[in-house]
């Protein structure tokens, strides 16, 4: 039986030649689709916790507690 030897060269030109072949394209493919939709959740949790903050300010001040 031989021995099958790999090198972190190997690896690293792997990992090189799945994100060349494989994601890059898709990505080029997608546009600015995943931008928008990374942006647009981002500002949605942001405007969740504005929301939610105040609230649970008020309800620390109501119970004496940590805020």
């Amino acid at each position: 039986m031989q021995n099958l030897m790999i090198t972190w060269t190997d690896i690293f030109y792997g990992i090189g030649d799945l994100c060349t072949n494989g994601i890059f394209p898709i990505l080029r493919a997608l546009g600015h689709k995943p931008n928008i939709l990374l942006g647009s959740t981002i500002v949605i949790v942001l405007f969740y916790c504005m929301y939610k903050v105040p609230k649970l300010n008020k309800e620390a001040e109501e119970k004496g507690t940590l805020k």
